[in-house]
């Protein structure tokens, strides 16, 4: 047996070093991808997390009374007073008053 033979087995040849650089390439742009999906998915969680305040914000001001839907920098309207009409209810007289005023 020739012993170059066996030594030339060991060595890596050039179709080795070419596997190697695609396969480090691939897993490279393997975790690209898994960093790129990751970032996405993080701010799909951020987006969620800022709505859902956004919610609970919205949702305590109409609790309160307080909420608009005026855009912002314009004049926001006040909701009619529910005591608004009572002025015109209190003219109308009671029925113990009209039987009263009949009976006179």
């Amino acid at each position: 047996m020739n012993p170059n033979v066996n030594l030339k087995k060991e060595t890596p040849t050039e179709g080795d070093a070419k596997r190697d650089i695609e396969k480090l390439s691939k897993e490279l742009l393997k975790q690209e991808k898994q960093q790129k999906k990751q970032n996405v998915k993080e701010q799909k969680k951020q987006e969620r997390e800022g709505r859902k305040q956004q919610n609970k914000e919205r949702s305590s001001l109409l609790a309160k009374g307080r909420y608009r839907h005026a855009e912002p920098g314009t004049r926001s309207v006040k909701p009619p007073s529910p005591t608004k009409h009572l002025h015109k209810i209190s003219s109308i007289p009671r029925l113990s008053q009209v039987k009263k005023e009949k009976e006179n």
